[in-house]
């Protein structure tokens, strides 16, 4: 009876030292958006950059971000964070808030360099990835060694009769070793942004396009470096990013017969809120992700305004008009409140002239909270091959990949 008492004890411990035991969670990294101000009667969009000195690549499971300063008429349009992955890290400038669409002009000229990470809208958000996935941010070469950099975009609406300041705190949180199976990657479906042309005083439906395994790819990798999937995706979220006029984002499941099901809808622009799947959603190929949204261009909203350019002619283009006339991204109009914004010459916008008249314009695709936008954001992971059908998004069976 002894033996056989000592006999399990050693089998226990002898597993006991087979078993890697569960490390103790790495520390949280904080980042911090400086504080800005915001001019009365504005939208203020601003970049920094924050480099981290690190020898290793970092697995995040989750992050937190709180957008500092909001009141009702002083909101934050959004907050994106990416990491760079390009190779001319040194060429930053550090710490340093700068003003910039979408960080487009911020930066070394490798603008499809950045893996997008983060986007918040409401004042705080928590997002913690299910068990066995984590977001990986790799490590650059820099003249001080190896470091990771982060660049943070933020975008306030100020709508009051004074200045307003903003910041933004971020916490990243890291895996822990030896429990990630899976890296997680982004969805940013841009290319119904192309498609938006809402007439002056009109509502409509023209922004839409899909996202999916096999899907014609045009929009993510231009703005952010996040593409359509190649094979079977697990969706693990989904939400939606509109300006100010959006009235209605709407997500459909089509199936590879054409059948469309609700997904994710929302009626609000400034705080969308998301879709979260546990378990994730599986997309094989011919399945897809339908979005569309609806813009309202003067009905129920204040009436876009742009410089007129010709006689007679409300200004603006679809971005897909721009595209295909050679004049990519200056499809929106100037904005104006009166004639007197108008003068016939801009350096702002060196190739074109104005009439000095400030008419209704087309609602289309731009970079500012007065033009509007059409995206589908969200993320997946791989599904696991050669999974029995039902199976595909069980990451149990995997090995550790940390």
């Amino acid at each position: 009876m002894l033996a056989e008492v000592m006999s399990r004890a050693l089998a226990v411990f002898l597993a006991a030292l087979a078993t890697p035991a569960l490390a103790a969670a790495p520390r949280p990294i904080q980042l911090a958006f400086p504080r800005f101000t915001v001019p009365s009667h504005s939208d203020r969009e601003v970049c920094t950059f924050v480099r981290l000195k690190r020898r290793e690549a970092i697995e995040l499971a989750g992050s937190a971000v709180v957008n500092l300063g909001g009141r009702q008429d002083f909101t934050s349009h959004h907050f994106i964070l990416w990491a760079y992955t390009g190779k001319d890290v040194d060429s930053f400038a550090r710490n340093k808030v700068v003003d910039s669409k979408a960080c487009l002009d911020f930066g070394p000229a490798d603008r499809n360099s950045r893996s997008l990470i983060r986007i918040a809208q409401a004042a705080r958000t928590l997002e913690i990835l299910p068990a066995g996935l984590a977001a990986r941010i790799e490590t650059a070469d820099s003249s001080h060694g190896k470091v990771i950099g982060f660049i943070l975009n933020s975008h306030w609406i100020n709508s009051s009769d004074r200045p307003q300041h903003a910041s933004v705190k971020v916490k990243l949180i890291p895996a822990r070793p030896h429990t990630v199976k899976r890296h997680l990657l982004q969805i940013f479906e841009a290319t119904a942004n192309a498609m938006l042309d809402t007439p002056p005083g009109e509502v409509s439906k023209a922004a839409t396009w899909a996202w999916g395994p096999g899907q014609v790819d045009f929009g993510g990798a231009v703005f952010v470096g996040a593409v359509q999937p190649k094979g079977v995706a697990c969706v693990t979220s989904v939400t939606a990013h509109m300006h100010k006029r959006g009235k209605h984002f709407e997500v459909e499941l089509v199936d590879a017969d054409g059948h469309a099901s609700p997904f994710f809808s929302t009626d609000a622009y400034s705080d969308p809120g998301q879709r979260q799947l546990d378990p994730p959603q599986l997309i094989r190929p011919g399945e897809k992700l339908r979005y569309t949204c609806t813009h309202d261009n003067g009905v129920t909203t204040t009436q876009k305004l742009g410089c007129e350019e010709e006689a007679g002619v409300a200004p603006g283009h679809s971005l897909l008009y721009s595209f295909l006339h050679g004049t990519a991204l200056q499809s929106a109009p100037k904005d104006c409140h009166a004639d007197a914004d108008c003068t016939p010459t801009d350096p702002a916008f060196p190739t074109r002239h104005f009439s000095g008249r400030c008419v209704p314009a087309h609602l289309v695709f731009g970079f500012t909270s007065n033009d509007d936008m059409c995206i589908l954001p969200g993320t997946y992971y791989d599904a696991v091959p050669n999974a029995a059908p039902g199976h595909e998004c069980d990451l149990g069976p995997l090995p550790v990949i940390n």
